[in-house]
């Protein structure tokens, strides 16, 4: 009988054994990006991005610009699961970098400072920006990047939550 007990322990502590040493690379895929969400793209067509801004209170300058323009995304991930997401243009470029699921203060384009969080769920790479409770704009915006096409297209939606007719949607191509 002490060795059937002998046994069930020792199976027991390869167990957790084994679960200790493949947790830690379970949890770590999860926050990893697809492939097919890193790379660089180039805006091709945008709707509604006129409107957008408007809601958000950009000035009318800075709108006229905006529109005129075709930025570049350039999205990575580090080995340590650090995303940067940069977008370039002759006017005005941003950049930032986060940990997927960790939120972080982020100055946005238009002048926001916004808690952001960002996530993965299938073919989207989703940022939910929610504004500093001090500021002058009181409604959360979400950035949505579906990758269609095999990864090859990637469209930015853009909304504010509590303004449903407000929606962007800017194609971008891999490049």
């Amino acid at each position: 009988v002490p060795s059937i007990s002998f046994f069930r322990v020792s199976r027991m502590h390869r167990f957790v054994l084994l679960s200790c040493l493949l947790l830690p690379s379970l949890v770590a895929a999860s926050d990893r990006l697809p492939d097919f969400m890193t790379g660089k793209f180039k805006m091709d067509t945008s709707e509604g991005f006129t409107d957008y801004m408007y809601a958000l209170g950009v000035g009318w300058f800075k709108r006229s610009i905006a529109c005129t323009l075709y930025p570049t995304q350039e999205i990575s991930q580090d080995a340590a699961g650090r995303v940067t997401l940069n977008t370039y243009t002759t006017f005005q470029s941003t950049y930032t970098d986060f940990n997927l699921g960790e939120p972080w203060t982020e100055e946005t384009a238009d002048g926001r400072t916004t808690t952001t969080v960002a996530s993965v769920d299938g073919n989207k790479l989703i940022k939910v920006q929610t504004p500093d409770p001090n500021s002058d704009y009181a409604f959360t915006t979400r950035e949505v990047r579906e990758y269609v096409n095999g990864g090859n297209t990637m469209n930015l939606i853009l909304t504010i939550d509590g303004k449903p007719d407000i929606r962007s949607v800017r194609v971008y191509n891999r490049i």
